[in-house]
């Protein structure tokens, strides 16, 4: 079985990898709206985004854990550069809207979404250090069903 798995250095602490700095400027988009009357903060708090990023110790021990797996391969690919084709910024408001939209929708209703991620992609613009102080690499891994 062959996966990518975003994940975070060994050493890194949970709240620093990309993912998890890009949630957090989210609930704070969400909440300037619910101060606007747009959303209702009791939706907000009451969305949560179940994600946790892994680091390579963590992965490894987890697939030991399980038993069934033998890890085969692990490598953490390498970053991936855009050429000036399209700003950081907005590609990683793409990337977000592609992965939260449906969730967001079911949550507060379509009609919130654009202005959500045009509030998203201002703050990046504002500051655009918010994506510096994240971590994040991506893992290959390839697995083998262990025989039994």
């Amino acid at each position: 079985m062959v996966l990518l798995i975003p994940g975070r250095p060994n050493g890194t602490p949970h709240s620093h990898p990309v993912g998890n700095v890009s949630f957090q400027l989210i609930g704070s988009c969400l909440m300037d709206m619910a101060r606007k009357g747009v959303v209702s903060e009791e939706k907000v708090d009451a969305f949560n985004i179940p994600v946790y990023a892994m680091s390579p110790r963590e992965l490894e021990a987890a697939v030991e854990g399980n038993g069934h797996f033998s890890l085969e391969k692990m490598e953490t690919l390498p970053h991936v550069s855009t050429h000036g084709t399209v700003s950081v910024t907005q590609l990683v408001v793409s990337h977000l809207r592609a992965a939260l939209e449906g969730h967001i929708t079911q949550q507060f209703g379509e009609e919130i979404v654009d202005e959500l991620f045009e509030l998203y992609l201002k703050k990046l613009e504002e500051q655009p250090s918010i994506l510096a102080t994240g971590t994040a690499i991506i893992f290959l891994v390839v697995l083998k069903r262990k025989a039994n």
